[in-house]
């Protein structure tokens, strides 16, 4: 399931020129798993070692970018 999270934000982010925001419930409705699992692929995944920087907003968004 991390696989198919990572590979969903990474084709966002090929869509879009600099960032997206992400809300993490609704990501977590899409892929019918908790809101942890969203966490987990955000810290493991994304990295700023691995060229990504992640803020956090109220309301559980996360903004990525590249």
């Amino acid at each position: 399931m991390s696989d198919v999270i990572e590979e969903f934000i990474k084709d966002l982010l090929k869509e879009e020129d600099e960032y997206v925001e992400i809300q993490r419930n609704e990501l977590a409705e899409q892929f019918n798993c908790v809101p942890s699992q969203i966490n987990y692929v955000i810290q493991t995944r994304f990295k700023p070692s691995q060229g990504y920087y992640v803020e956090s907003k109220r309301g559980g968004r996360r903004t990525y970018s590249n």
